[in-house]
C-alpha cells in the first residue's frame, strides 16, 4: 500500500515535470519565399532550445507567389511569420499593414547590427512604427558569362544586335523589366511608380520593351535556369540564379551598368493575431535570422545582399568587398523598389503582354 502511494506520487511528479519543460511548445505557420526560412529548420530548433523554447517551424505550402497570397494567410491567422518583398507593405493603401504587427525592436538582440540605412528606411513604415526586420536583398542586376565575354558596361548590350537569342531574362515580375527599359531610356527611377505623375513617352517605351523581349533567348520564373545559363552570355538576375551557376561550376559575374540598377529587399514580419508564447517563438525567429552566422550561410546559399554588417568579420576580406557586405548605399532609397499605383501596374501589365504577343 505504501509502495503504491510513492509511486503515485512518482508518477504525478513525471507529469508534472514534462509539463513544465513542454509549456512553452510552439509551432510557427511560416509563409515564405521559398528556401529563406526552411534551410534554418533545425538549426532554428536546436538554437530555440538553448533559450528554453520548444519550437517547430511548419513551412507552408504554397510558397509566397505574390502579395495577395501574403495578404489572405496572414488576415485569416494561418500564417504567423512571413517574408514579404519590401514594396508589398505599402501597396494598395496599406493593405498589408492592417494584418500585420509592429516590431518591438527591443526585443532582438541583432537588429543593431542591421545596416543603418536600412534601420531608417520607410518602405514598412506606418503611424510612426515600422513593421518589418530586413532580412536579404538584391538588385535586378545584369550578369555575365565570364567564359564567353567581358562585363558590359550598359544595360545597352541587352539590345545590341549582336547579342540576340544570347540572353535571358525573368517572365515573371515583369514590372522589372520594364523598370529596366525605363534606366536605358534615361527616366529617372523615381519616375517608374506613377504613370499619372511621370511624364513617359508610352509608345517609345512600348517599342523599345518588344525589342528586348523579342531578342531574348529564353524566359525564367524565380531564378534564371542553370542550365540553360551554360550557353548563354547574359541574364538578368535577382543574384541567385549566379550563385547557383557558379556553384555548378560556371563562371557567372555581376556587372556594374552605367544606369544603375533597381533594388529589391525581403523582410520577416509578425502577423497582428499574435501573442503569448507564439510572439515570442516569432521574435526568437527574428532575432536568429538576422544574426551573423544566419547571414553568412544566406550569402553562401544564394549570394545575395545580407543586412547584418557585423557578419563581415566572419568572411575572408575579398568577398566582402565582392558582396558589398556592411555597404550602406546598396539599398538607397532611389532605387528601391516602390509601391505602384494600381493604374500604372495595370499598364505596365498591358505593356508587358503586348510585347510577349509580338
Amino acid at each position: 500500500m505504501q509502495v503504491g502511494k510513492y509511486l503515485k506520487v512518482h508518477i504525478l511528479l513525471i507529469v508534472g515535470l514534462l509539463m513544465s519543460t513542454n509549456i512553452l511548445a510552439v509551432t510557427l505557420n511560416v509563409l515564405e519565399w521559398e528556401g529563406y526560412i526552411s534551410p534554418f529548420k533545425d538549426d532554428f530548433k536546436a538554437y530555440a532550445k538553448t533559450k528554453g523554447m520548444e519550437v517547430e517551424l511548419n513551412i507552408m505550402d504554397p510558397y509566397i507567389t505574390d502579395p495577395e497570397l501574403i495578404f489572405n494567410k496572414m488576415r485569416a491567422s494561418a500564417a504567423d511569420v512571413t517574408t514579404p518583398t519590401h514594396n508589398y507593405y505599402k501597396m494598395n493603401q496599406d493593405r498589408l499593414l492592417q494584418v500585420l504587427q509592429p516590431i518591438d525592436f527591443s526585443r532582438l538582440t541583432n537588429y543593431s547590427k542591421v545596416l543603418g540605412s536600412l534601420r531608417i528606411s520607410q518602405y514598412d513604415e506606418f503611424k510612426g512604427e515600422k513593421y518589418s526586420v530586413p532580412l536579404l536583398g538584391g538588385s535586378y542586376g545584369l550578369a555575365y558569362n565570364a567564359a564567353k565575354r567581358d562585363e558590359p558596361k550598359s544595360w545597352e548590350v541587352l539590345w545590341q544586335p549582336e547579342n540576340k537569342g544570347k540572353y535571358a531574362i525573368t517572365g515573371d515580375q515583369f514590372e522589372a523589366n520594364i523598370y529596366t527599359t525605363l534606366l536605358v531610356l534615361g527616366y529617372p527611377p523615381e519616375s517608374f511608380y506613377d504613370i499619372d505623375a511621370a511624364t513617359l513617352d508610352k509608345s517609345k517605351v512600348q517599342a523599345k520593351l518588344d525589342s528586348l523581349v523579342q531578342n531574348a533567348d529564353s524566359f525564367w520564373g524565380g531564378m534564371a535556369d542553370v542550365e540553360r545559363m551554360k550557353d548563354l552570355e547574359l541574364v538578368t538576375t535577382y543574384w541567385f540564379g549566379v550563385a547557383a551557376a557558379n556553384q555548378s561550376g560556371q563562371n557567372w559575374k555581376l556587372a556594374t551598368p552605367k544606369e544603375g540598377q533597381t533594388v529589391w529587399l525581403d523582410t520577416l514580419a509578425i502577423g497582428k493575431h499574435l501573442n503569448g508564447e507564439k510572439l515570442d517563438a516569432a521574435y526568437l525567429l527574428l532575432d536568429f535570422m538576422i544574426s551573423e552566422p544566419v547571414q553568412k550561410r544566406i550569402l553562401e546559399m544564394y549570394g545575395s545582399i545580407i543586412v547584418n554588417g557585423e557578419t563581415a568579420k566572419l568572411l575572408d576580406p575579398q568577398l566582402v568587398k565582392d558582396a558589398r557586405v556592411g555597404d550602406e548605399t546598396f539599398f538607397s532609397e532611389q532605387y528601391l523598389w516602390r509601391p505602384l499605383s494600381s493604374r500604372t501596374r495595370n499598364t505596365y501589365k498591358q505593356m508587358w503582354n503586348k510585347a510577349k504577343a509580338n
